[in-house]
């Protein structure tokens, strides 16, 4: 997220970000104010990321093409929004669709097929640093 301004109301501070603003005791961010970027599972909007200081990284993902990946670190809860698919997980087929969470723990090496729409929760927050493939 990029500052854009710092101000306070009503004896609060507040920061607003691209596509947020942040209080001092929560921050507020949209989807529809973050754009939509390549990834290596499909197009992926990080709505909080390390950067932010978060300790959890919140992304809204659109499967395509995903490849096969792994974290050593990150441990992934993917919910799944909208659409049916499948995630490879270790060798193993599970069939997903809307209204599933799973969590996939490191380092176990997976990817998602399908036309999935999913809430990707990354503890701690995902990092290209742990971001590996076979």
């Amino acid at each position: 997220m990029v500052l854009r301004v710092m101000c306070t109301y009503n004896g609060r501070l507040i920061v607003k970000l691209e596509g947020g603003i942040a209080m001092a005791n929560y921050i507020k961010v949209s989807a529809a104010g973050t754009d939509a970027e390549r990834s290596t599972c499909g197009f992926r909007q990080r709505l909080l990321k390390r950067d932010d200081g978060a300790p959890a990284s919140i992304t809204v993902l659109t499967t395509d093409n995903a490849r096969p990946h792994y974290h050593k670190v990150t441990h992934e809860y993917y919910y799944i929004m909208e659409g049916t698919g499948v995630l490879h997980i270790d060798g193993e087929v599970v069939p997903v669709e809307a209204g599933d969470c799973v969590w996939i723990k490191p380092p176990a090496m997976h990817h998602a097929e399908g036309e999935l729409k999913s809430i990707i929760v990354g503890v701690p927050p995902f990092s290209e640093e742990d971001l590996f493939f076979s």
